[in-house]
């Protein structure tokens, strides 16, 4: 698996990029993430996008102290995607690159997400709710991204696996 990272998200995660300067072209692959570290009224959170399809998910990472432990919890909610859309997803035997993010689109549509969760918290906020983030998850993947030619991240995503089931 790829995982794409912020300089934001290396810094509080202490990791170190496996390939550092090396530019990669950043392939529409199921198996290519960026990650991006962010804070929401002092609530550690990772934003997570899919290359391919701009399905979000939204990690919780209060308590998280290393990259190991994250990645775990990262297997785990992708690996929920997957079986939610009936594909089998071996958390056990995947292995991680760590690149740094290049490609600009989806840079702008990662941060589309983040200002989308500032903007879903505030009004949280203003109804004197907390921010619930399945409910964010929901809303950031029925967003259509103009990087996908107005189409729903949740729809190309389900479409993704689909098609994954039936090449194999």
């Amino acid at each position: 698996m790829i995982l794409r990272v912020s300089a934001a998200f290396t810094k509080r995660f202490k990791c170190q990029l496996s390939h550092e300067g090396a530019r990669v072209p950043q392939e529409k692959r199921l198996d290519s993430w960026s990650c991006h570290f962010i804070r929401v009224r002092r609530k550690p959170l990772v934003v997570v996008m899919n290359d391919a399809t701009l399905y979000t998910l939204i990690l919780p990472v209060t308590g998280v102290k290393g990259f190991p432990e994250l990645w775990l919890k990262l297997l785990g909610r992708i690996g929920e995607v997957w079986t939610r859309h009936g594909v089998d997803f071996d958390s056990d035997n995947q292995e991680v690159i760590l690149l740094s993010r290049t490609n600009r689109s989806l840079i702008g549509s990662m941060n589309d997400a983040a200002l989308l969760i500032r903007i879903y918290d505030e009004n949280a906020k203003d109804e004197q709710k907390e921010l619930d983030l399945i409910e964010m998850e929901t809303r950031s993947n029925q967003t259509p991204y103009k990087a996908l030619k107005y189409e729903w991240p949740e729809r190309l995503m389900a479409q993704a696996l689909r098609d994954k089931i039936e090449s194999e």
